[in-house]
């Protein structure tokens, strides 16, 4: 097993998240759980792994054409639709129990250690040395590298807020409310948060959270709101999506997309720019909405489609509730950590189409495997699934020590 000190990580614009019942709404899995939401949870899983996967076997010389252009673009909205499903996920479980998120210390203090468990799991897999004694005189570099911010801290601090916000507002109006402003106060402000160099003005570890200054990923400008946005929809579809899911599919996933989709394509045609200068590649509120809206037109098919089901095949719901462990399964997989060579190491941008093709089937077939397996463990054998957690976490952080 490779020593490597080089931290996880994975480009940008790549979605790198998992939704899961312990992860992306980051609370217990709600009962009767939307077959749509489990589709899109294991489609955006399979869109993730193949696009990291290629991302790192395919030679730079396959990489042309408008084909590519296409798929690097269709893979950014896979981070979208984590994202906004880990709000939604959030708002459908708070609402359907209010007033235990509102009051029950014991349901608000299990919600936030889940938080800080995906924050802590978030920056050790950006662990940047071999052994934990290395930390002391590291080089600013493997620091910054360190402190950046990912998807997992980015969900993490989100739902926090959220959870923050449901104290404060005390009534789901008064929380969609806080939730679409505050969506919105991000989008706005991103273009400024972008063109001020945060290093200089805070620490590193809070200014990896504002932009991507020092190399974040998912900073929470603007990522952060489509977590918002998600919420704001949870919130829509607890009013009447759970009862009328062809009307909430048709009028806000389908219709509510169209528009969003629409909106910023005239906008990007606008020569006003109210924001000031902006990249309609990352900065813009154009790009979000664009992004926002086709993510509700998939979504709004899935949820279509989903009503040919009475359960998602097992495969899916293990895909879908076990997106945590795939992630950071996958990511050491593919990319490489501080315990394991990976792809990157082992092959490198070195293959054509087909052969690349292969190795997606390969880590595809392989992540079944493990969520499903480790789905029914979970399911069937909770006692020897806890043995398996704390087997795990002890054999990882011996290799630290």
């Amino acid at each position: 097993m490779s020593t490597s000190t080089s931290p996880v990580t994975s480009p940008a614009h790549e979605l790198s998240f998992c939704g899961s019942r312990d992860a992306a709404g980051a609370v217990p899995a709600v009962s009767a759980r939307s077959v749509f939401v489990d589709l899109a949870r294991a489609g955006a899983i399979l869109m993730m792994l193949q696009g990291h996967t290629l991302h790192v076997v395919l030679a730079s010389e396959a990489r042309t054409g408008t084909a590519v252009y296409l798929w690097s673009f269709l893979r950014g909205l896979t981070s979208c639709t984590f994202l906004l499903l880990s709000g939604f996920v959030f708002t459908v479980a708070t609402q359907r129990r209010w007033t235990d998120h509102l009051s029950s210390r014991a349901a608000i203090g299990r919600r936030f250690r889940r938080f800080g468990f995906f924050l802590l799991l978030g920056y050790v897999l950006h662990f940047p040395m071999a052994k934990i004694a290395h930390l002391y005189g590291m080089s600013a570099e493997r620091w910054q590298s360190f402190l950046i911010v990912d998807i997992l801290q980015c969900i993490a601090v989100t739902l926090a807020g959220l959870q923050v916000l449901v104290l404060l507002a005390r009534t789901p109006r008064h929380y969609t409310i806080g939730a679409a402003v505050g969506g919105a106060a991000i989008v706005a402000l991103t273009p400024a948060m972008w063109r001020i160099d945060w290093s200089g003005q805070v620490p590193l570890a809070v200014a990896a959270y504002l932009s991507p200054s020092i190399g974040s990923l998912f900073p929470l400008f603007p990522w952060g709101a489509y977590i918002l946005l998600g919420a704001v929809l949870g919130a829509v579809y607890v009013r009447s999506g759970r009862t009328h899911l062809t009307r909430f599919a048709n009028h806000v996933m389908l219709g509510g997309g169209a528009g969003m989709a629409t909106l910023a394509l005239v906008g990007a045609g606008v020569p006003l720019q109210p924001f000031g200068d902006t990249d309609f590649w990352s900065t813009s509120p154009n790009q979000f909405l664009l992004r926002s809206g086709l993510v509700l037109l998939i979504l709004g098919l899935l949820a279509h489609i989903s009503r040919l089901l009475s359960r998602p095949p097992f495969v899916v719901q293990a895909l879908a509730h076990e997106s945590l462990t795939i992630y950071a399964v996958h990511l050491c997989l593919v990319y490489g950590s501080v315990w394991n060579a990976g792809l990157r190491q082992l092959v490198g941008p070195t293959l054509t189409l087909l052969p690349a093709l292969a190795y997606v089937a390969a880590v595809w077939a392989s992540m079944m495997v493990l969520a499903s397996a480790w789905y029914w463990c979970k399911e069937r054998q909770p006692g020897v699934a806890q043995w398996v957690r704390v087997g795990a976490a002890g054999l990882l952080l011996g290799r630290l020590l």
